[in-house]
């Protein structure tokens, strides 16, 4: 029987090359189906900011037998990593005026490139990530699969919706306060985060965010996850081990005074950690406040390198006036005024966290805490066209309370997928360790998948004619 959409879209990466090594479909087939796919998805979901199938194809020319994910289409964010032949525009027109193809992929891209994935496009990001909506002013708006009328998250929102939606299994994604995560779960994937240096962010350094900032993959499923993480570190796909038993930090509420969780993500979280306990785990109540500090020592340093990354940004392009979104131009003001003490605080902020997590996970495995504190709002809502930039960076804290701890701390952070809320938008978990730990993450990942699988596909982008779908 003919590999058919149906059977492209329920699949796994690791399913996809398994069926291209069997025979069942070719390389070139698979990006067929994933380019007519996103190209048909483009004006209802917009997850895609530039098309380069030509470049797939090239890709394919090159692949080779031993290659553990040889003919698997991927798509690469438009912000990070460079990928060869394409330029970055990061959400920018100012970008989409000067910005020339790259003339070599990023260390992550060639790794991913070197184990037989395939990139054909770049997906849609805010202007250089500075949102938590994926909906530059330059177009296009990247809708949730699950629910059109709600963001995506940001920044590697169109990464996260193109998973979610069928295009493709993995897509590349960077994590400065947030990133890989916030997407994963407001579109029902999984997004790993991994420690501080694990993955090199050569050779043009153009994602560093003060060593906040890192590079991985969004994946269908943990077995995808594990198998690329593998293969990125150690040129091997083994999976995630078995574990011992673990001692479990549980977190429901958010260490921000004055941040509210709602009881669909609390509840979420709780259920996660109920599932860890029955798999022999050892559960312990974290309060909020013994994090607190740490918490707000993230936020400044997020804060500061976003300004400052704005700053250097507008130094460097020397844009017209209508070329950067207010928002940016008033980090980009912000970041120009700093001082060199100002970036030395940033930098002891981010020691003073790194710190309290080692001494955290001295007593404990691991930290569970609930993904996000509500639903992200409604498409136009986080809008970028004013210039209040306090409010506008107090919406990470306030929509994803336990996210840039990780990035502070350098700490592994990983986002699954754990149930939905009454609208059928995904809820999710995150799971944290220690710095080195992702292989203790990805087994827990992996428990919390056998025991309570999700949809891996938005039901509504599952094909017509899949068997048991849903329009």
């Amino acid at each position: 029987m003919a590999f058919a959409e149906h059977d492209y879209v329920r699949a796994d990466a690791l399913s996809l090359a398994s069926a291209v090594t069997r025979g069942e479909v070719t390389a070139s087939a698979l990006l067929a189906m994933a380019g007519e796919r996103a190209h048909r998805l483009q004006p209802k979901l917009g997850a895609i900011s530039q098309f380069a199938e030509p470049l797939g194809v090239a890709a394919i020319a090159q692949l080779g037998n031993s290659m553990p994910f040889a003919g698997v289409p991927l798509v690469v964010k438009d912000l990070g990593a460079p990928m060869a032949g394409m330029p970055t525009w990061a959400g920018s027109r100012v970008l989409q005026r000067s910005a020339a193809p790259a003339a070599a992929d990023g260390a992550l891209i060639a790794r991913l490139r070197a184990g037989g994935f395939v990139p054909f496009a770049k997906t849609t990001v805010p202007e250089f990530g500075l949102n938590l909506a994926s909906e530059p002013l330059t177009g296009p708006i990247c809708r949730n699969p699950w629910a059109p009328a709600f963001g995506s998250g940001g920044s590697s929102g169109g990464s996260a919706a193109a998973v979610a939606a069928g295009i493709v299994p993995v897509a590349h994604a960077t994590d400065a306060g947030g990133s890989i995560r916030i997407p994963a779960a407001a579109c029902g994937v999984v997004g790993l985060k991994p420690s501080r240096g694990a993955i090199s962010c050569g050779p043009d350094y153009g994602n560093v965010f003060g060593t906040m900032a890192c590079e991985f993959v969004l994946t269908r499923s943990v077995r995808d996850c594990a198998a690329i993480w593998d293969w990125v570190m150690a040129r091997r796909t083994t999976g995630a081990p078995a574990l011992r038993p673990l001692h479990i930090g549980v977190l429901l509420e958010a260490p921000q005074q004055g941040v509210a969780v709602d009881t669909s993500w609390r509840a979420a979280a709780a259920s996660a950690a109920s599932t860890l306990e029955s798999l022999g785990h050892v559960l312990h109540a974290v309060a909020p406040q013994s994090l607190q500090a740490a918490c707000a020592d993230a936020t400044e340093a997020f804060t500061i390198y976003a300004c400052r990354s704005a700053a250097a940004a507008a130094e460097l392009l020397a844009p017209a006036p209508d070329e950067l979104e207010p928002i940016t131009w008033a980090a980009a003001r912000r970041g120009a005024r700093l001082t060199a003490h100002a970036h030395q605080q940033a930098e002891i902020a981010v020691a003073r966290a790194s710190d309290v997590m080692d001494a955290f996970f001295d007593g404990l495995d691991v930290l569970l805490t609930p993904a996000l504190s509500r639903a992200l709002p409604e498409i136009g809502a986080l809008r970028t066209d004013g210039d209040d930039l306090d409010v506008h960076l107090c919406r990470f804290d306030h929509y994803a309370p336990f996210a840039a701890l990780a990035n502070a701390s350098g700490c592994p952070a990983i986002v699954v997928p754990h149930g939905q809320d009454a609208l059928h938008r995904p809820l999710a978990v995150q799971l944290m360790a220690r710095i080195g730990a992702e292989a203790s993450l990805l087994a827990l990942a992996q428990g919390l998948e056998s025991r309570h699988p999700w949809v891996q596909v938005a039901t509504g982008y599952l094909p017509q004619d899949a068997p048991g779908s849903r329009p």
